[in-house]
């Protein structure tokens, strides 16, 4: 006992140590940051100094990243970088109340098991199951689809089981079998493609309310879905032809998977006044969310009822909207009487939410700073790109390759202020490369630690690494064209290039 007390205690001092190293690492970057910039204006160097101290905190991961962007506001006021009412207002902008809207509906969903119910619903068709291939499209459509909606994260935990019950009931529950890497790569993939709205994922979000802050311009949620779903639709595409191939592995019969799906239906029952509330709630969010863009595209944004509309029912006061429904219409079944209690919202991811709030006090300090201008004409004239394409191509790339060793927030949060600052730099507008930003942060599949849906289908242990580094690193390369190809073709008929 008292051996293992000891072993138990080493290994303790060993991570503490290495937490130690991490947040000194962060202090050490600051310190050399802020010597390398002696001659700049002194707010920049404060503000560039916290900013890469916090971009090194967040890839190191020594503290929640949450604290660390809670960190980074309270230096930038502290220390002279951002005055104390913008650092803090960025927590209660209207992007983050959209944030907690949809995370509510999200919740919603989860809790009352309407995902499960649409998962199972989906799987339990004969077409969905016919064979191998269709059943691996039918878990890509499942995963994406939802994810659209809800977190990739809860998204890849809820639908990993039904994934390992299927590879079990048709026999290829096997380390590196061709059928149950591709299986569940398609889930983790088809959760992490998700762009196609707004809310879909948070460095979409925090895209939109930087260009919303910086350009004034606002992109709705319909906006959003014109150029980015088809980015969704191509990649889940690529993904099913690319892992359909099983590599001269005979196809296993997959009819099996129909009858779990049966089954598991048939024990859920009939629809619960949960569910159903929580579709209702859902379905008056996405109309409010939706209808503003149609009224803009049908009636001309100059028209009065499109301002009008614009004005009063912003994505936010949608999503608050239809989360509020959850906690007023009656439910049976179960004990609150309502879809949501309070209680349950406390599962909610807020550290993201703070994670986001800071990216943005963040990303409002280099503008105000006048860092972002001086960081743009550096970039600029040393890399010779001055066109808006080109901006483009290079902060997508390194959005995706930051994807790979940072959460896509920290990625978003840390490259889309980068991207709009190029493009400015450079005398160009900023949409298209603060956009293919945003999306690239979205891409990384190389490595469990990329996201935490790789990370949940390679706790399975049964992907061997090097199968998720390759096909990984396939789909990277394959997510830069797509997102570039869809983005130079629909943004400039949009006048958003």
């Amino acid at each position: 006992m008292s051996a293992n007390n000891n072993d138990l205690t080493a290994d303790e001092g060993s991570v503490a140590r290495t937490s130690l190293w991490r947040l000194a690492t962060g202090l050490i970057v600051f310190l050399v940051v802020f010597a390398l910039l002696r001659n700049a204006d002194h707010q920049q160097r404060i503000v560039a100094s916290v900013f890469a101290a916090a971009v090194t905190l967040w890839i190191t991961e020594a503290l929640p990243l949450a604290i660390t962007a809670l960190l980074s506001t309270v230096a930038l006021v502290a220390l002279g970088g951002l005055p104390h009412k913008e650092a803090f207002g960025a927590y209660g902008d209207q992007i983050v109340l959209l944030f907690i809207g949809s995370f509510i509906i999200a919740k919603s969903m989860e809790e009352s098991g309407l995902d499960r119910r649409l998962s199972f619903m989906l799987l339990s068709r004969k077409w969905a199951t016919k064979t191998a291939s269709s059943t691996l499209l039918s878990l890509g459509v499942i995963a994406c689809v939802i994810s659209l909606f809800v977190s990739n994260t809860a998204t890849t935990a809820m639908l990993l089981p039904i994934g390992v019950t299927i590879l079990r009931a048709i026999g290829v529950e096997k380390r590196g079998h061709p059928v149950s890497t591709s299986y569940l790569l398609m889930l983790t993939w088809g959760s992490s493609i998700a762009v196609g709205t707004i809310i879909g994922t948070p460095p979409n979000v925090i895209g939109v309310g930087l260009i919303r802050e910086t350009t004034g311009t606002t992109i709705t949620f319909l906006d959003w879905a014109m150029f980015a779903m088809p980015i969704t639709i191509l990649m889940l595409l690529f993904a099913w032809m690319h892992l359909r191939w099983w590599r001269k592995v005979e196809p296993p019969k997959t009819e099996v998977a129909q009858k779990i799906a049966q089954r598991e239906l048939k024990e859920m029952g009939p629809m619960t006044d949960a569910q159903r509330n929580t579709m209702i709630a859902f379905f008056v969010a996405l109309t409010l969310w939706l209808l503003p863009g149609v009224i803009e595209y049908s009636l001309g944004s100059a028209s009065e009822l499109a301002k009008t509309w614009k004005d009063r029912v912003p994505e936010a006061v949608a999503a608050l909207a239809g989360a509020s429904l959850l906690f007023i219409l009656p439910c049976r079944g179960v004990a609150a009487g309502r879809a949501m209690t309070w209680a349950q919202t406390r599962k909610i991811e807020w550290g993201t939410i703070l994670l986001f709030a800071g990216g943005l006090a963040l990303g409002k300090a280099t503008f105000e700073s006048g860092l972002a201008q001086s960081v743009g004409d550096w970039v600029a004239s040393t890399t010779g790109a001055n066109d808006v394409w080109m901006i483009t191509a290079i902060t997508t790339a390194m959005a995706i390759i930051l994807s790979e060793l940072a959460s896509n927030t920290a990625s978003a949060t840390t490259m889309v202020p980068i991207s709009i600052a190029i493009a400015l730099g450079a005398d160009v507008s900023p949409i298209a490369p603060a956009l293919g930003a945003t999306i690239g942060s979205n891409l990384g599949f190389m490595l469990p630690i990329s996201t935490p849906p790789n990370a949940i289908v390679y706790s399975s242990g049964l992907i061997p690494p090097g199968v998720m580094l390759r096909a990984g690193l396939i789909y990277d390369i394959v997510g830069f064209g797509v997102t570039m190809l869809c983005l130079r073709l629909i943004l400039p008929p949009m006048g958003l290039a």
